[in-house]
Order: C-alpha cells, then sequence, then structure tokens
C-alpha cells in the first residue's frame, strides 16, 4: 500500500468515526456542561481561561463525580497501599523460594517506575476517573521515555479520541487527533518529516500557526516474521499532517498502548455508559429547583413591596437605616402604607423536594455504598458479614469489570516496557518459559477474601461438636491451604509465609526427631527391661 493510499484510508476512517459518534458528543456535551465543566467542548468551542460554570446552580453533581472518581482510585489503586502483585501462572511456583524473592523484587521495582513523579501516574489516573464516571469512557496512553527505558502516562479527552472494538468486544483501535505549532511539529518530527503546509508556515513567518495531526494505532495485518523493527510490530502506529494529507511517521507497538476502561457498557454500543448518565435528570431537575429557590430566596430576603400610589412622601428609602415619609392620615384610614407582597411560597416544602432530589443523584454515584463497612461496637458477626456481601453486590461487578479494563491493562503494559528495558532482575531459571499473572488487592478482594475467612470461621463453629465426636471429619479439609489463605486475606505479606518446601522439611525433620526420640526411649525401655530380667534370674540361682 502506497503512503498516499495509507493516508486516504485513515483519513477516511476518522472521517467515519466522527460522523458515527455525533449522538454520544451532544449528550457528553450536557453531562460536561452540569457535572464536569473543564471538559465541556465536544459541540462548543471554549477558550482557553473561559468561565464554564455560568449554567450551573448547584454544585451536588460535581461533588459526587469527584466523590465516585476518589473512590475508584483509593479501591482499585491505593497509592498506601500495594494495590498488585506479580505472581507466577503456576502456582506451584510461587512457594519457591527463588521465583517468589524475584516476583517480589520485581513487583516492587514496578511500584516505583509507576509512581515515579516523571511518570505522572496519579495526576493522569486521576483525569481517566473523572471521565470514566461522568462520560463512561476513559482513556490512558501507557508510554515510555524514549531511550531512558522510564513510564509515561497521558490522559486523552474523550472530544478528540475515537475507539473501535474487536471482535471480541475489546478495543484494540484508537484514533487520536492533536494540535501542534509549526514549531512545535517540526520540533517533535523533523522538518524533513511534516507536511508542506507546516513547513510553509514554519518559514512564513508563522511558526505558532496550528496544525492538526491524527494519530492512529490499531492492529497490524502484514507482519514480515523475519524482522523485528517498529513497521513490524503487533500494531502500528501511524502519525499524520491532516491539513497536509501527509503520513509524518509510521511505527509501532509491541502491545496494545492505551487502558480504555469503561464503566458499563450496552449491547451494539463502543462507548460506555456511566453514573452521571443515570443522575442527569435528577441533575438538570435540580439545578431548575435550585435556580428558583435562589429566586424566592431572594424574594423573601428582600421581598418585591406594595405602595399606594398616593400618601407617600418622596420614593421608599430601602437601604438600612433609609426613613421614609407619608402622610399620617393614610396610615389610620389604610393601615400601614408600604407592605412587602406575599406571594404564599413554601420554601420549607421545596427545599424538602430539593434533598430528595440530591439524594437520588448521590445513589446514582454509589455514596451509600462507597465506605467498606467496618465492625461497630453494636454489630455481630453475622451483621458484618452481611453488610460486606450488601457491599459486593452493589459495587463488586463494576469494580471487577474495572480491575481487567482499568488497572489490568496498565499493570501488564508496564510489566512489558519495564522488561524490554532491563529493569528487572535475572530470571530465575524456574521461571524462563512461564507466564506470570497479576493478583490484585482492591477493597473489593479484600471484602471477597474476608467473608470466606468469616464463612471458614463459622464452618469451625458449626462442625466443633460433630468434631469433638468424630475427629476424621477435619480430614476433608486442606488446613495448610486454609491457614495460608487466611493469612493472606487478613493482609499479611506473603514474605512472611514459609514457602512450601521448607515448611516441608521442617516437618520431616521434626517427624524424624520425633521418630528418632521414640526409638531412644524403645531401646532405653528394652534395656532397662532386660537389665531387671537379668537380676531376676541372677536371684533366682
Amino acid at each position: 500500500m502506497t503512503q498516499n493510499t495509507q493516508v486516504e484510508d485513515l483519513l477516511g476512517r476518522l472521517k467515519r468515526l466522527r460522523a458515527a459518534r455525533s449522538t454520544w458528543e451532544s449528550h457528553w456535551q450536557e453531562l460536561a456542561e452540569m457535572m464536569l465543566p473543564r471538559r465541556a467542548d465536544f459541540t462548543v468551542e471554549q477558550a482557553p481561561g473561559e468561565k464554564r460554570v455560568e449554567k450551573i446552580f448547584d454544585g451536588t453533581a460535581m461533588q459526587a463525580v469527584r466523590g465516585l472518581a476518589s473512590a475508584i482510585d483509593f479501591i482499585l489503586k491505593p497509592k498506601t497501599s500495594n494495590w498488585f502483585s506479580l505472581l507466577a501462572q503456576d502456582e506451584e511456583l510461587n512457594d519457591v523460594e527463588e521465583v517468589e524473592a524475584w516476583l517480589e523484587n520485581a513487583t516492587a521495582r514496578m511500584r516505583r517506575a509507576i509512581y515515579d513523579r516523571g511518570a505522572k501516574f496519579a495526576q493522569r489516573t486521576g483525569e481517566v476517573d473523572l471521565d470514566l464516571v461522568t462520560f463512561g469512557t476513559g482513556l490512558l496512553f501507557i508510554g515510555e521515555k524514549v531511550g531512558k527505558g522510564e513510564l509515561l502516562f497521558r490522559s486523552l479527552h474523550l472530544k478528540n479520541t475515537y475507539i473501535v472494538e474487536n471482535a471480541e468486544g475489546d478495543i484494540d483501535t484508537v484514533f487520536r487527533t492533536f494540535k501542534y505549532t509549526a514549531r512545535q511539529a517540526v520540533q517533535a518530527f523533523g522538518r524533513e518529516a511534516v507536511g508542506e503546509k507546516t513547513v510553509e508556515a514554519l518559514e512564513g513567518d508563522e511558526p505558532d500557526k496550528e496544525f492538526r495531526f491524527l494519530h492512529a494505532v490499531l492492529p497490524r495485518e502484514d507482519i514480515n516474521p523475519l524482522k523485528r523493527d517498529a513497521r513490524n510490530m503487533p500494531f502500528a502506529s501511524f502519525v499524520v499532517d491532516i491539513e497536509s494529507e501527509h503520513l509524518v511517521e509510521e511505527g509501532g507497538f509491541h502491545e496494545f498502548p492505551y487502558a480504555v476502561p469503561r464503566w458499563d457498557t450496552s449491547t451494539e454500543e463502543v462507548y460506555g455508559r456511566s453514573p452521571g448518565m443515570l443522575a442527569l435528570p435528577d441533575v438538570n431537575t435540580l439545578n431548575a429547583m435550585s435556580r428558583t429557590i435562589l429566586r424566592a430566596g431572594q424574594k423573601a430576603a428582600d421581598p418585591p413591596l406594595l405602595a399606594p400610589d398616593d400618601g407617600v412622601i418622596g420614593p421608599p428609602r430601602l437601604y438600612p437605616g433609609g426613613i421614609t415619609y407619608y402622610d399620617a392620615s393614610l396610615f389610620r384610614q389604610r393601615g400601614v402604607p408600604i407592605q412587602p407582597l406575599q406571594t404564599g411560597a413554601n420554601l420549607p416544602l421545596t427545599l424538602e423536594m430539593q434533598n430528595r432530589t440530591r439524594d437520588q443523584i448521590w445513589a446514582a454515584f454509589f455514596r451509600n455504598v462507597l465506605q467498606l463497612p467496618v465492625p461497630g461496637p453494636q454489630m455481630t458477626a453475622t451483621e458484618i458479614l452481611e453488610r460486606r456481601q450488601e457491599f459486593l453486590r452493589v459495587i463488586g461487578p463494576t469494580f471487577e469489570r474495572l480491575e481487567t479494563g482499568y488497572v489490568g491493562a496498565i499493570t501488564e503494559r508496564v510489566f512489558n516496557i519495564l522488561l524490554r528495558a532491563g529493569v528487572f532482575a535475572e530470571l530465575p531459571e524456574a521461571l524462563r518459559g512461564r507466564r506470570v499473572k497479576f493478583e490484585y488487592v482492591s477493597s473489593v478482594a479484600k471484602a471477597q477474601k474476608q467473608i470466606e475467612i468469616a464463612a471458614a470461621a463459622s464452618t469451625v463453629d458449626v462442625l466443633a461438636p460433630f468434631v469433638a465426636a468424630d475427629p476424621t471429619i477435619m480430614d476433608n479439609f486442606d488446613s495448610d491451604k486454609i491457614a495460608r489463605d487466611i493469612a493472606e486475606g487478613s493482609g499479611v505479606p506473603h514474605r512472611w509465609l514459609k514457602p512450601l518446601d521448607r515448611v516441608k522439611m521442617i516437618r520431616e525433620a521434626r517427624a524424624q526427631a520425633t521418630a528418632e526420640e521414640f526409638a531412644k526411649s524403645d531401646a532405653e525401655r528394652l534395656v532397662g527391661g532386660l537389665q531387671q530380667l537379668s537380676q531376676v534370674q541372677g536371684g533366682q540361682q
């Protein structure tokens, strides 16, 4: 395929992707205007620094978005705890001492690389979390600094980014448009690489003129297995100068470089749906209520006045301390000459309706279930278990999906980048040619393990009288497995547990020592018995 044909195909596909999602963009614009104003430029152009909150009369929705986004960060990827660990696919290898040490060391190095200040992980994923909660779809680029073996995360605005699913329903194609000035484009790609119009602007004393570019990442169809260069990687990368219709750069990625979490999806819809979409009707209702209540409150505090068209001398002085003069005879005939207009408004009722609507919005953003239930002073073990089960029932399915499509994509991409960069120690022999996997220690996973621990304790309590009558009942349970699962579920670091092969050696040594002790005791008893027998026989003689 020639360069011109390639560019035509890419720009044609971009045009079709843009046209296919116009309905989404109007929806996103409405969501952004009420919940995330800094993103409110899907269908309108916003000048940098322009005010974007003029339409908002109540901030509940913005607070709810921020609260759920913070919860996502805390539950899925808390910086204060180890939220992922690297394990061997073959579980038996995880108890081999040298394998365990390598996996823990690799996990620690991944964590340091992710939270390195230059990687900007916390900042960029925080932006993605806000987009995910508001629009239902977030976009995170996981890249590396060229030649440094260091990570670089970037969040992408949904306005400029288009996604495509493969046959299995996974996102494997991203088209993203962005702007560079002529000077920035030449700095990024080189004068020889950019299009003719961009070069003309730079040479024509317009270095700050902006040009649009396309970056497309998609599965590569024609791979030469004998070559290992960028143009034969599994995912192709194209940069196109849109105005000049010129291919600027062609490269590739070893694996898909984006994490595209989607809150929820519907059949035949590529883009996700969000809690913000569920709350939008109530958000609009609350905003209208707040505007009306604000006007009603202003009228109550500074009401319209009823004044006769005669008898009042001059205009009423409405400022503090003002004195209004009127004809005293009028007061005797009609009472107070100037009175507030009584509209019959019921502010307490409207405030109650407003609070009910706020509760609906908070419920849409999971406020009632965001905090993992903890034991209270009056709670029984059964109540604690039931509350944790309720937490998992409501929040669990969503966060399990995010573990796969969000943090799962991040950790796998990070591992591969660091592995190619030679960041990890040399692989132990037992791991060579073996696959690894990630285990995520989120609050949801912890709650699930705590439920299992509670179930184990409950089972022991129920079986206790039966075990007393027949101890062989315990032969049904793998006590070692139960002990290790309880320790890990309680948060005990894996390195604190002895490898199974060492436990086996300890038990064998103990058994041997016990056998030797029994043998020694038996020998002593035998010698003693022989001595007694000899004495008895000597006495008989």
